[in-house]
């Protein structure tokens, strides 16, 4: 099959010399690793292949002193045996989107969501803060009563259930859904406040997309939370948590249930909204913690004087980011403390918010330390790629951006300091691997038609403009199939708004179904457009 594929594009393509190029996710923490990736090698190069993309912890990891050194000789091993079989190598640089491996060597270098104004109250024995949870409650909770504050929508195949709850005397049901079936409350959320959504479901035989929903009522775009869960199957009671920003919404919509129909029954019950504080917080420089008194923000606490260090003990772990939901750190205070009991203060403060599913966690973009780990990142990899070299430039599905202080400081929109990184990113690049080391990077940060636009996850901004930052010596990896022609002519220039010509390669996905048909496909519709490798 991917033979095939690759006979159709040297059929198809004009250069003499197509780029073939294969993915190749690898963690070589063992001889056999080593074993099963030169044998893939070798069915790459049998196939007609011409390079290899690598995807490898150690990429990330051999900077860290953690990282053994027998792991980075695999991967150079492996690298080697690749250039040996007359494969090219692509090496991935800046992993600033899926950055969970590069951030375990400080995990505080996350990009890191703004909180302010959260209230706390010192407690009656005057050495503890407790947090004052502003938010309200929802309505009938266990719908104990009734329809009438969660059947809104008025989706079909959406019901209550007296006899299966989790609590009290009912649940919500969805049985075999022949479209949406989604609950629907109206709340009122503070501005730029951490929350946590607790829910429990139960399914029996439920195969559809299950998700929650956090929407403002005033811009539907606008989502401090959007997630599906994982109910599939047939499962007991049990519970699902979730943190989220609530970002510059007020007035809100919680929606929960199906989107898109389902099959079997899925029950859903006690739902609950609480304003939490310092879940993954955060702390560097662009991150920075302050406790005032409400009444008078100009005055402050000192930490260390009037209350005690604050830190998540997660955010010393190396790997931190493992739920989306814990109990947060408490904030104690000295036998010398000048806050009293019954005294309320504000504390504004940086979070990080993993993307639920994968747990995805984006770098910061502009913090200093994260910058010099990316330049002793690249000379660590310099050292072991073998000659002539590519370079994957990770501009990928960055979903978390411009938030920390920091980045805020530039007073630039989420598009021009896109921009700004990957300039910054390419000079270290041309510094490191010099002038002449090919580099691609990949299309959906810099498409306006795929990822950059506004509201685009947990990014604050607009993400237009991002391509300004391309240069025309960058090789784009084109993977917005969706839209694969507009994409396509897009990058090469065809339109005002993006003069520049790039050379670019498809990047389809061929693991299942027919992937020569797929690549036939992908072929005609980039047929007359200049630039295709």
């Amino acid at each position: 099959m991917l033979l095939l594929a690759a006979r159709l594009l040297l059929a198809q393509a004009a250069p003499a010399q197509p780029e073939l190029w294969y993915w190749h996710h690898s963690y070589l923490a063992t001889d056999a690793a080593v074993a099963s990736s030169k044998t893939l090698i070798d069915r790459a190069a049998a196939s007609g292949y011409t390079g290899v993309a690598f995807w490898d912890s150690s990429f990330s990891f051999m900077s860290d002193g953690f990282w053994p050194p027998e792991n980075v000789a695999r991967l150079r091993t492996v690298l080697q045996y690749a250039a040996s079989k007359g494969l090219r190598v692509m090496a991935p640089l800046a992993p600033l989107g899926f950055a969970n491996d590069a951030l375990q060597a400080n995990p505080n270098w996350a990009e890191a969501q703004r909180v302010t104004g959260a209230r706390f109250r010192v407690d009656a024995s005057g050495r503890r803060l407790e947090l004052i949870n502003s938010f309200p409650g929802l309505a009938s909770p266990g719908f104990e009563s009734g329809e009438s504050d969660w059947f809104g929508t008025h989706d079909s195949n959406l019901s209550l259930d007296t006899a299966a709850a989790h609590t009290g005397h009912a649940a919500a049901v969805i049985r075999n859904a022949r479209g949406n079936a989604r609950l629907r409350q109206a709340i009122t959320l503070t501005p730029w406040r951490q929350y946590h959504l607790r829910f429990f479901f139960k399914s029996d035989a439920f195969r559809g997309l299950a998700q929650v929903g956090i929407l403002d009522r005033a811009n539907a775009d606008n989502q401090p939370l959007s997630s599906p869960f994982s109910a599939s199957g047939t499962h007991p009671w049990a519970q699902v948590d979730f943190t989220f920003n609530s970002r510059d919404v007020t007035n809100a919509w919680l929606y929960l249930g199906v989107w898109g129909g389902s099959s079997g029954t899925l029950w859903l019950d006690d739902v609950q909204i609480e304003e939490t504080a310092l879940v993954y917080l955060a702390r560097r420089d662009g991150a920075p913690v302050r406790l005032y008194d409400p009444a008078n923000p100009a005055r402050t606490f000192r930490e260390g004087a009037d209350f005690n260090p604050i830190a998540d003990p997660r955010m010393s772990q190396r790997t931190p980011f493992s739920d989306l939901y814990h109990d947060p750190p408490p904030i104690t205070l000295p036998a010398r403390t000048s806050l009293r009991p019954g005294q309320a203060v504000a504390l504004d403060f940086y979070a990080v918010f993993p993307i639920p599913g994968p747990l995805q966690v984006a770098m910061c973009l502009t913090d200093p330390a994260a910058l010099a780990w990316q330049r002793r990142n690249a000379e660590a990899i310099r050292a072991i790629l073998p000659p002539g070299a590519a370079l994957l430039l990770n501009y990928d599905e960055i979903r978390q951006m411009n938030s920390c202080a920091t980045c805020r400081a530039k007073k630039l929109d989420a598009g021009a300091l896109l921009a700004w990184s990957l300039g910054n990113t390419i000079q270290t690049a041309r510094a490191t691997f010099g002038p002449a080391a090919p580099l691609y990077v990949w299309s959906d940060m810099f498409d306006p038609r795929h990822n950059a636009h506004d509201h685009y996850y947990s990014v604050e901004g607009d993400l237009s403009g991002s391509w300004r930052g391309l240069p025309a010596n960058v090789t784009v990896l084109n993977w917005n199939l969706d839209h694969l022609r507009d994409s396509l002519e897009w990058f090469a220039g065809r339109g005002g708004r993006q003069p520049i010509t790039h050379a670019q390669i498809i990047a389809g996905f061929y693991d299942h179904g027919d992937g020569a048909q797929a690549a036939a496909a992908e072929l005609e519709q980039a047929r007359g457009i200049p630039g295709l490798r």
